[in-house]
C-alpha cells in the first residue's frame, strides 16, 4: 500500500514550537523537503566560498551557517504540489526552494534573530559558491568520483539546495572521518558511464556534456549516478530526475569548477 501523498507545508514554526525557534527551523524544513541539514561555523564558510558569499556580504555578525539540502524523494515529492510547480516558471524548483528558505529565515527573524539565505543556484558577480565543499565542511558526506557529495544515507541522491546564515550559535555538525566509500571501491559508476566521463580519478565535465548532447537517454537520467552503491534505494523517481537533468542542460555546458548538480 502506499502512502499517502502529503501536500507541501509552508515553512512556519508551529505554536508549540515557536519558542523554540530552532526547532521550528528544522521541522518547517523537513516538512518541505529539506530534511537534511548540517551547521559549519560562519568563519569556516567563509574560507570556503569566493567573495560575495561570505557572511559580511549578507549579514553582519552572522555565528553560524546552515546548509539545506534534501535526500532521496523528499524534496521532489513536496514540491510536486506547491504552487510553483504549475506556474510556468524557468525553474520552478528553484523558485521553490527560495520561498521555503526565506520563510525558515523570516521565522528566526521574527523571533528576533536575524538570519539570510544563501542559494547554490545564483552566481555572485558571475561566481558560485562550491557547495560540495561546503557540504562536505557541514558534516553531510563525502566528495566521489561522480563529482557529487556522497551522503552516508542517501549516496549520491543528495541535493543541497542553500545556506541559511544565522546569528545563532549553532554547534557544527561532525564530519564523518571514517566515511570514503569512493576507496577501494569497484566503480560501477564508471562503466555504467557510456561516455567515459569517470574514466579518471577526477569527474571529466567536458565528456559528459559531449555524451549528453549524442546519446539521448543521458538527457533524462545519469546511469553512472544509478550505478552508485551507496543509497541506491533512495534513487529519484524518473520524473524527478528527467526534471533535474533538464535544469542540467540548461546550466551547461559551462559548469561553476565544484558545483554540485541537482
Amino acid at each position: 500500500m502506499r502512502p499517502e501523498k502529503r501536500r507541501s507545508k509552508p515553512v512556519t514554526a508551529s505554536s508549540e514550537k515557536s519558542a523554540n525557534p530552532v526547532a521550528g527551523l528544522f521541522a518547517g524544513l523537513a516538512d518541505a523537503g529539506f530534511q537534511v541539514t548540517g551547521v559549519l561555523a560562519a568563519d569556516r564558510w567563509d574560507a570556503l566560498v569566493p567573495p560575495g558569499f561570505r557572511s559580511a556580504d549578507h549579514l553582519a555578525g552572522a555565528r553560524s551557517v546552515l546548509v539545506v539540502a534534501s535526500g532521496g524523494r523528499a524534496l521532489f515529492d513536496a514540491f510536486a504540489t506547491a504552487p510553483e510547480a504549475t506556474r510556468g516558471q524557468s525553474d520552478p524548483l528553484d523558485a521553490y526552494t527560495e520561498r521555503c528558505v526565506e520563510a525558515a529565515a523570516s521565522g528566526l527573524r521574527g523571533a528576533g534573530h536575524p538570519a539570510e539565505g544563501v542559494f547554490a543556484h545564483r552566481a555572485i558577480d558571475g561566481h558560485f559558491a562550491d557547495f560540495v565543499a561546503v557540504g562536505e565542511a557541514a558534516g553531510l558526506g563525502a566528495p566521489s568520483r561522480l563529482g557529487l557529495l556522497l551522503h552516508p544515507v542517501y549516496g549520491p541522491w543528495l541535493s543541497i539546495r542553500a545556506a541559511l546564515l544565522s546569528s545563532l550559535s549553532l554547534p557544527p555538525t561532525p564530519v564523518p572521518r571514517d566515511f570514503a566509500p569512493c576507496r577501494d571501491c569497484p566503480a560501477p559508476c564508471a562503466s555504467a558511464c557510456p561516455g567515459e566521463a569517470l574514466a579518471d580519478a577526477a569527474f571529466d565535465v567536458s565528456a559528459c556534456q559531449a555524451t549528453r548532447s549524442r546519446v539521448a537517454t543521458c538527457a533524462l537520467r545519469c546511469d553512472a549516478r544509478r550505478a552508485c552503491v551507496v543509497g541506491p534505494e533512495h534513487s529519484y523517481s524518473e520524473a524527478a530526475e528527467a526534471h533535474h537533468m533538464a535544469a542540467l542542460n540548461v546550466a551547461w555546458p559551462a559548469p561553476p569548477p565544484g558545483r554540485d548538480r541537482p
